[in-house]
């Protein structure tokens, strides 16, 4: 959902509600500011209103980086949209070629793109692969995007894992392909 808040369009990007029954609720929320990139908590007292910005949605592909920016093309169009650097933010590391993403625009101008749940990369460089270990035991893993996370032992260098994008955590073992 994107938020008209301040006269600047934001995405609620997580929230929740605290209060009892002795007090008034609030909202509690994480916003990103979508010219900025910028995130903020914000707490909104129970019962107020804000405008919702009337966004337009289009399907997109990454096309190619122009400096820090990068160029996504209009799957139905071919027309070029550019999201900038500080748009992007430290996101950069799950936009890749030939994957279609859901673009957000306001007034024909891109705010921003939905990255998918889940984003496959190869592992790079980790420990060789242990099996019979604990399953709260991980190492770290540098994967073909500069990203480094935590993985299980049994993950070997080569191997094909997905990642979750809002928690930047191992999601599991890629398995397409494997027979």
């Amino acid at each position: 959902m994107v938020l008209m808040l301040d006269g600047a369009p934001q995405m609620l990007e997580e929230f929740h509600v605290s209060g009892t029954a002795q007090t008034r609720h609030k909202l509690h929320a994480w916003l990103r500011h979508l010219k900025t990139g910028r995130l903020t908590d914000h707490t909104f007292p129970e019962g107020e209103r804000l405008p919702v910005a009337d966004v337009q949605h289009r399907r997109v592909q990454f096309s190619y980086p122009d400096g820090q920016d990068c160029v996504f093309s209009d799957v139905e169009s071919f027309e070029e949209l550019t999201l900038s650097a500080g748009q992007i933010g430290d996101r950069r590391c799950f936009i890749k070629e030939n994957v279609e993403y859901r673009a957000l625009l306001l007034d024909g101008r891109l705010l921003d793109i939905v990255l998918p749940p889940n984003v496959t990369f190869e592992v790079v460089d980790t420990a060789p692969p242990i099996s019979g270990g604990s399953d709260a035991t991980w190492k770290p893993a540098r994967l073909d995007a500069g990203l480094e996370i935590m993985v299980p032992l049994f993950i070997a260098p080569g191997e094909k894992i997905r990642v979750d994008t809002t928690g930047r955590k191992y999601a599991g073992r890629e398995n397409e392909g494997k027979k």
